[in-house]
């Protein structure tokens, strides 16, 4: 399908997903808000829209929890041009990384880091051997689920256990009613979104190339993760559901996955903490090797239009 040149727009198709992956392949994004199968899987709650500006693709956000903005312009260059074009739309530019924020002028655009959006990037040799003492708990609630579930088995997420993942997801989201969940929803909203998002990946599971694995206890699906491996060396997490009255089955299931799904990628990414205190001190625990940080851009006030200088 035709890319619409700015500012027309058009929204975000399944059929997108190959040039999406075409596009942003080579150019190894960082960050898991451009892994092409996030982009679908959130499609129902984000509602992206993309164009085109010059060489750069462009894609429109407009979510349910906040105001609309663009993520950082793919591919291209004279890139502070390009996010000028978009801020005469919108007011404003989110989750961009670094590297494009480091390159526009402080004078001309105002940019400011999205803590609760940054990124937790681990090597998954790392994740896969728990090496050390900085892991002695972790492993210490391995071993407990271990020997508490001796015939435990992990699994590859296939057809087969499809509806089972999303049986245990519901269970998951009956201990979690009323609880703070996402950044900027109400707790019902954030688990109707995340029901809708986990739905297109169960739906689309291969067209997408997701891989899953389950963990299996006592002959039924306790714990489920699934994660796109499209960009270059890192798998994105972007689902991980267990039941938690297991001791020691979330530990359990990374490490496998790490070990057994996500063996052939140097790097995983476990996606951002959405300012939830207890997943930010999860997801430190586990000795990321990068965060990458995320940053909002929006033109000065007081800024006059200037010569490119990205």
């Amino acid at each position: 399908m035709r890319i619409p040149d700015f500012p027309e727009l058009r929204p975000l198709s399944p059929d997108d997903h190959p040039m999406l992956v075409e596009r942003l392949g080579p150019l190894r994004p960082a960050i898991c808000d451009l892994s092409p199968a996030n982009l679908f899987i959130w499609r129902d709650c984000e509602i992206p829209s993309i164009t085109q500006v010059g060489e750069s693709l462009c894609i429109l956000v407009e979510s349910h929890s906040e105001p609309p903005y663009f993520l950082e312009p793919v591919g291209g260059d004279r890139r502070a041009d390009v996010v000028r074009a978009c801020l005469t739309r919108h007011n404003r530019l989110s989750r961009c990384g670094r590297t494009l924020a480091e390159a526009l002028s402080p004078q001309e655009f105002d940019v400011r880091p999205l803590r609760d959006h940054f990124d937790y990037v681990y090597r998954t040799v790392s994740l896969a051997e728990l090496k050390g003492k900085r892991f002695d708990g972790k492993r210490n609630q391995i071993r407990r689920f271990i020997g508490s579930f001796p015939d435990h088995d992990f699994r590859p997420l296939d057809q087969s256990r499809l509806a089972e993942a999303m049986a245990l997801f519901e269970r998951w989201t009956e201990r979690r009613a009323g609880m703070t969940l996402s950044a900027g929803l109400p707790p019902q909203l954030a688990l109707d979104c995340q029901r809708r998002a986990l739905e297109r990946a169960l739906e689309g599971f291969e067209r997408l190339g997701l891989v899953g694995g389950a963990m299996i206890v006592r002959g039924e699906l306790q714990a489920f993760i699934i994660a796109s491996t499209d960009q270059a060396e890192t798998a994105v997490v972007h689902f991980q559901y267990a039941n938690a009255e297991i001791p020691g089955i979330y530990q359990a299931l990374l490490r496998e996955a790490c070990r057994r799904l996500f063996d052939g990628c140097a790097y995983v990414n476990l996606e951002e903490d959405l300012g939830v205190p207890g997943l930010r001190k999860t997801k430190l625990s586990y000795g990321p090797l990068r965060i990458e940080e995320k940053y909002e851009i929006r033109i000065r006030a007081a800024a006059s239009p200037g010569e490119s200088d990205a």
